[in-house]
């Protein structure tokens, strides 16, 4: 009778033992045996032409990219956002998404004024005046945006992964171009933008 707890700790551990020895990546929490990357083939985003983007390709989309565009007498404008969808989370600051440089850090709890969230938040904004459209204001932190990174939030099978997504911003074009993205799970901490699987 006084043996059972022992019995039941005894075959947790070999079933642990087991998995492990089957390659589970869950027996070797904190590193990085979960990063994952894939291609975006440069895929542009830009008037008429929006993306749903589906990071770890699972059917299930995350985040929603699109040119929006608004006009009258006094001229156009437009304006690149990003949302997270399906629960997906985005890194921004107030309206604005989080503009990364390579090997910053991306946080599971994003140190303040800087915050998770789901809504709409935008990457750069034209106004393109009706009389003089050579006199184009560009404003937004992903103006002239070089291969820079957007952090992202993501839940799959109840699990929870953070990654990165690399875009660039043409303004020649007026499109965003996007690169690649990685992800891994959460538990294993902080991830550096950019950081490809491999890599220390």
């Amino acid at each position: 009778m006084h043996h059972k707890p022992l019995v039941a700790v005894t075959l947790t551990a070999i079933a642990f033992l087991f998995a492990c020895k089957k390659g589970n990546d869950d027996c070797k929490p904190g590193h990085d045996n979960t990063l994952r990357y894939r291609s975006l083939n440069d895929e542009q985003v830009k008037n008429l032409r929006s993306l749903h983007l589906d990071i770890d390709e699972d059917g299930t989309h995350e985040i929603y990219l699109a040119l929006g565009v608004s006009g009258g007498a006094e001229g156009m404008r437009g304006k690149f956002f990003a949302a997270g969808i399906n629960n997906a989370k985005l890194l921004v600051k107030s309206d604005s998404t989080i503009c990364l440089e390579p090997n910053e850090a991306i946080h599971a709890i994003a140190p303040h004024p800087r915050d998770w969230k789901g809504m709409e938040s935008y990457l750069v904004e034209a106004f393109i005046p009706a009389a003089t459209p050579d006199d184009t204001v560009w404003t937004g932190n992903w103006l002239g945006a070089s291969r820079k990174y957007m952090g992202v939030q993501f839940s799959k099978g109840g699990v929870p992964y953070m990654g990165w997504v690399c875009v660039s911003m043409d303004r020649t074009s007026l499109a965003l171009i996007m690169h690649g993205c990685a992800w891994r799970r959460l538990q294993e901490g902080e991830l550096p933008a950019g950081k490809m699987p491999g890599t220390n």
